[in-house]
């Protein structure tokens, strides 16, 4: 690449050299794939314009993957798999929108890119069955399943035909060499099938012969350990035990404990589980940590020992599984013996002090570093295991805590944070199940009877979103919404407001620190802030409110820009306004918060009206309709039918949620003041925009926002009087009625919708009321009258027809309560 561009062939740009990867397919594929893989910014830079280039439209996701790994052979590290795989999903949901969000796409392309290499590495014996790779993808499209049809697709497809890059037979998957020939691949099995038959004979042969000479053999491979220790662990187990308990010879001992470590150290490594879970029991026993946590017995030379031999397996073991917990159970009971050496902790009351002080000079010999590096190595430890020591960590964390919730200690908290720093490197479908732990076992502290741990744990959470958050995330993702959802878990369900407040502070920080990185983020953000603007305390009402103000004055015209969020987050943060809005403890802001509303509505028209392209409304289809008011209204009927479709789902996106809020505010916040602040927003709205909606939006926003702030009139038998009707009913039909008689020519199929309502009005026992629907039946047909139809006439003739008989004189029977309004109607 250096030398072309200091040859003038190609420029050093992303555009440049992804474009010459494309265009040359006589490359070296395995160098354009490291190439692209590189973690420096150009390198990144090229891979994201190498994918944009490509389209995936029409095709499905294992076709748009075979097609994106033609050009270029998958590195070998996973890190870089990682990002290549990102940025796949980013383009593949932005081409087709296949899935609700990328994040699907991107667990299901790690799932395919690992059943291709099972099924066509010659390496893996044991192949994927469909039934296994259905299970491996359950709950992956945001916790619901694919159909299992769709993934049996793929499942053959894949089978029947693995990844090739163009120009070579090979497949191309992530490995360190090319695949072997295929006579020596045949060779291999039958050597493979023969050496199985072969271990079979000898282990009968053991087990029969009654006169074995002990013959000895050299192992071939390493496979042949499984077998010996499925043989001989047992006894071996019981023997190392038995000599640990009774003896007390220092060089004795030593050696049990070696034989207990290797052992450990070999059962992981082959996956035996039971096993080693039964090695890791006894070794925890001979530490007598368990045995002091409960204030029993005295500790041992070679109990310390023991120790530092269960140090040394937590270290170098790797796939403890299950047994992390009782290792980092005993890593716990010793720091607790720490703190009580430094004087950090109290002595257990039922412990004599004598033996507590005789465990401390002890406990000394430990060395703490090598307890750290546990932690602190963490990051070394597989995919596989860095989940489960993560799920006991928490496990042994919750244990801490409840064991003395008044004064819980904090040790594996602590580990907690730490070992999430050391992690947050990992590829993401890896992060992802890590944090989906975390998150609950914070979300679980945070909501405990304790508020110091609380607050720590809240804090914690602060420090841990500022570290993430400097890590961009890709169009359609939303591994940020994750990370932030504890601090809107907590706001919504904690009891204690200190809690909530702090978690309130917390939110603000990272908003005001990390807001230009904050994509689906934002989503949490206004959620946690619509809660907070219900709370009874007036200090946590206040803090979130400063920090909206904050969000609209400082960051809303950014969060509208994003071509993913924008819109959702424009809807969040209406929805938020709204909330604050109709807080009726906190005065003037209330106004201020529809002031506010009235800005990001504009704001948001403006910004897609000024560059369509750029709108998130719909990004399938082509923007046609400005939302200016100062548009003429008047195109050709095929041309205005025409953009009405196109954009009628963009419309009820961006209008619905304003119109429904000022519409709630309009019919139930009990100050008449903001009543009618609302109603100026609401109607001056449909004013300046109602004439770029279609007749099925007019439909929507009448049934549903319209009709409902009429409530008290509806339901005439149940509110005879409110002071409702006498201060808001009449200017809100006036307004109503303006609205409607302004666009008349798309609302006209509604004539029926608003005659009945006015009708309701004008039968009201409510005087004011009836007058109020008959001026207004009045204003309707003078201004709308020269554009009614042959069958709107019928209607209004109908409706009115109905008005005089509800509101005429009652006759004798009525009176008597022996007939009805309704029957005399409908005679």
């Amino acid at each position: 690449i250096e030398l072309l561009v200091a040859a003038g062939h190609i420029e050093k740009t992303p555009q440049s050299i992804s474009t010459f990867f494309h265009t040359n397919s006589d490359l070296d594929k395995r160098a354009v794939g490291d190439y692209m893989g590189e973690a420096d910014e150009l390198n990144k830079s090229v891979l994201y314009a190498y994918v944009d280039q490509m389209s995936f439209a029409d095709l499905t996701i294992d076709g748009a993957l075979r097609k994106f790994l033609s050009g270029f052979w998958l590195p070998g590290e996973a890190q870089k798999i990682d990002r290549m795989m990102e940025k796949f999903a980013e383009r593949f949901c932005g081409c087709t929108g296949a899935f609700v969000n990328a994040d699907t796409a991107y667990v299901l392309a790690y799932s395919i890119i690992m059943l291709n290499t099972d099924a066509h590495s010659p390496k893996v014996v044991k192949k994927m069955t469909k039934e296994e790779f259905l299970r491996n993808n359950r709950g992956i499209n945001d916790g619901a399943d694919l159909p299992a049809d769709f993934l049996g697709d793929i499942y053959d497809r894949i089978t029947a035909s693995g990844f090739k890059v163009d120009g070579n037979e090979e497949t191309a998957a992530p490995t360190a060499s090319g695949a072997a020939p295929s006579t020596q691949e045949r060779y291999r099995v039958e050597a493979q099938q023969l050496m199985t038959t072969a271990q079979g004979q000898l282990r009968k042969a053991a087990e029969t012969s009654a006169e074995s000479k002990g013959l000895f053999h050299r192992a071939s491979q390493a496979d042949h350990v499984r077998h010996m220790f499925d043989s001989v662990w047992a006894p071996m187990l019981a023997a190392l035990s038995l000599l640990m308990e009774e003896m007390f010879d220092a060089r004795l001992c030593n050696q049990c404990l070696q034989g207990l470590v290797s052992s450990i150290n070999i059962l992981s490594l082959f996956r035996m589980d039971s096993q080693r879970d039964a090695f890791v029991a006894s070794l925890t026993t001979f530490t007598g940590l368990e045995s002091i946590g409960g204030g029993v017995r005295e500790l041992r030379q070679k109990n310390v020992e023991a120790i530092k031999a269960l140090v040394l397996v937590a270290r170098t073991a790797g796939h403890l599984g299950g047994s992390w917990f009782p290792v980092l159970r005993c890593i716990s009971l010793l720091d607790r013996l720490h703190l009580i050496a430094s004087g950090q902790a109290p002595l257990n009351p039922q412990d004599s002090l004598s033996i507590e002080e005789a465990n401390i000079v002890l406990i000394e010999q430990v060395d703490t570093s090598q307890v750290d590096r546990i932690f602190s190595n963490s990051s070394l430890l597989s995919d596989e295991a860095i989940v489960d020591f993560v799920r006991h960590l928490c496990s042994v964390s919750r244990e801490e805590i409840e064991s003395n919730p008044a004064a819980p200690r904090v040790f594996c908290m602590q580990k907690i944070v730490e070992i999430t720093y050391f992690n947050m490197s990992r590829i993401r479908i890896v992060w992802s199940k890590i944090w989906s732990i975390l998150c609950l076992h914070f979300e679980g502290v945070a909501l405990g009877p304790n508020p110091q741990l609380a607050m720590y744990a809240i804090d914690s959470m602060r420090q841990l979103a500022l570290k993430f958050l400097e890590k961009d995330e890709l169009t359609s993702f939303h591994f940020q919404r994750d990370f932030l959802k504890p601090f809107d878990h907590v706001i919504a369900h904690s009891k204690v407001s200190e809690t909530k407040e702090l978690a309130v502070r917390c939110l603000t920080v990272i908003v005001l620190s990390c807001s230009r990185n904050i994509r689906s983020g934002w989503k949490n953000t206004f959620q946690a802030l619509t809660v907070a603007a219900r709370d009874q305390n007036p200090a946590i009402v206040q803090l979130s409110y400063d920090l909206l103000v904050r969000i609209v004055n400082d960051f809303f015209p950014h969060i509208i820009e994003d071509k993913s969020f924008g819109s959702v987050g424009y809807v969040d943060c209406i929805n938020c306004l709204c909330a604050y809005a109709g807080n009726t403890r906190i005065g003037d802001k209330s106004a201020f918060a529809i002031d506010m509303l009235s800005r990001c509505t504009a704001l948001f028209v403006s910004s897609h009206h000024l560059s369509d392209a750029q709108s998130s409304l719909d990004a399938s289809s082509s923007p046609t309709t400005s939302h200016d008011p100062h548009i003429d209204r008047q195109p050709s009927p095929g041309v205005a039918n025409s953009s009405s479709r196109n954009d009628a789902e963009a419309n009820v996106r961006l209008w619905f949620p304003v119109l429904t809020g000022l519409g709630r505010l309009v019919a139930n916040d009990p100050r008449g003041d903001l009543r009618n602040r609302a109603m100026q927003e609401l109607f001056g709205v449909l004013n300046a925009h109602g004439g770029g909606f279609s007749e099925e939006m007019w439909l929507l926003v009448y049934q549903g926002v319209l009709y409902p702030i009429f409530d008290d009139v509806i339901h005439v038998d149940e509110v005879p009087d409110t002071e409702w009707l006498s201060t808001t009913c009449g200017p809100a039909m006036e307004a109503l009625t303006a609205v409607f008689s302004k666009h008349f020519e798309v609302t006209s199929k509604l004539l029926d919708h608003h005659l009945s309502l006015l009708s309701k009005c004008v039968v009201h026992v409510n005087e004011t009321v009836a007058e109020i629907g008959i001026s207004n039946v009045r204003r309707l047909l003078n201004e709308s009258g020269a554009g009614l139809k042959r069958e709107n006439w019928g209607v209004v003739c109908e409706v009115m027809r109905e008005m005089f008989d509800r509101s005429g004189p009652l006759s004798d029977e009525e009176l008597r309560g022996e007939g009805s309004v309704g029957g005399r109607v409908a005679r």
